[in-house]
């Protein structure tokens, strides 16, 4: 072997012992932070410990702003990052019906990541919360009552109120009420495709929901709109009740005060019951009038007229295939 051959040979030797020596150094390294980690945590604490949180990195689906995240933690000014409690913070957020889910993560040096998964509200139901003053709080479609922040006050009063539940509480929260799935899969779908008749619906009664699987709607233009919960969704019913309003508007003088479409559901849709406002019965045109007879003349009897007949309170509208 020649001399470079043996220098060559020489600086070979030498970058293998230090590579070999770098690499038992970072595996005993790793080895040491992971038993250190395991068996006495504050230990790794330490070194970051005087590195207070800086920045709240807030990611979320919902209208939870930075501030309210700020506000809710209530973070000391000198908490460092490693010292902070993650699974209380997580909790205290969770505790705020409005968030579904929370994850908070540590990103060094200084920030501490918080990502948010909000519920959305679908309908309000006034509700008092043990001595204070009754308020309106928000209903999630997982049946969550919880009170709104930050939410568009135009939304907040086009949704419809809640009538006839039952509102229990545990360790000062109230209980989820059941059944609000099919409520809000009846109110998207008619917010969806009835937008302008949607925007009239005032409550949401569930009195037989439990019992018959009902939902009572009272609206500004009809008094009580029932809806069956059999089918798998509330298309058809909504398209039924679409067309039994563009029916009652060429009865201006009778207007429609019962829609039925349970009913209609039950029977295979071939009919919908119609209840409409019957009209007042007119004053007879000749009243009688109290006058004592003349002599040698008897009285008069009163001339007898037929009442006037009133429209049919009940009548079933007969469907046949139409696009909705």
């Amino acid at each position: 072997m020649s001399n470079e051959g043996r220098k060559r040979l020489k600086v070979a030797t030498v970058k293998s012992v230090v590579a070999l020596f770098v690499l038992c150094l970072g595996g005993w390294g790793i080895y040491a932070v992971v038993t250190t980690w395991e068996t006495n945590p504050t230990a790794l604490k330490s070194p970051v410990k005087g590195v207070p949180v800086k920045a709240i990195d807030l990611r979320s689906d919902g209208v939870l702003d930075q501030g309210w995240v700020t506000r809710r933690l209530a973070l000391s000014k000198t908490a460092g990052l490693m010292e902070l409690d993650l699974p209380a913070l997580r909790a205290r957020l969770l505790d705020f019906g409005q968030v579904r889910t929370a994850v908070i993560t540590r990103k060094f040096p200084a920030t501490l990541v918080v990502m948010l998964e909000e519920r959305t509200p679908v309908a309000r139901v006034h509700a008092q919360l043990g001595h204070a003053q009754p308020q309106d709080m928000l209903v999630a479609r997982d049946g969550v009552i919880f009170e709104g922040v930050g939410y568009d006050p135009n939304l907040i009063n086009s949704l419809p109120y809640l009538a006839d539940v039952s509102l229990k509480m545990t360790n000062g929260r109230f209980l989820p009420l059941a059944g609000m799935e099919k409520v809000a899969e009846l109110l998207s779908t008619a917010r969806a495709n009835i937008p302008a008749l949607y925007a009239n619906w005032q409550i949401v009664s569930l009195a037989r929901f439990a019992l018959d699987g009902f939902i009572v709607v009272q609206s500004k233009e009809i008094k009580e709109i029932t809806f069956g919960t059999r089918e798998s969704d509330f298309f058809k019913q909504i398209a039924q009740l679409d067309l039994v309003v563009e029916e009652a508007q060429l009865k201006p003088d009778h207007p429609a005060v019962s829609v039925n479409l349970a009913i209609g559901e039950t029977q295979g849709g071939a009919q919908v019951p119609v209840v409409f406002e019957a009209t007042p019965l007119a004053p007879a045109a000749d009243s009688v009038k109290s006058r004592a007879p003349r002599i040698g003349v008897p009285a008069q009897a009163p001339s007898v007229r037929a009442a006037p007949q009133r429209p049919p309170l009940f009548t079933n509208l007969h469907f046949t295939s139409r696009e909705f």
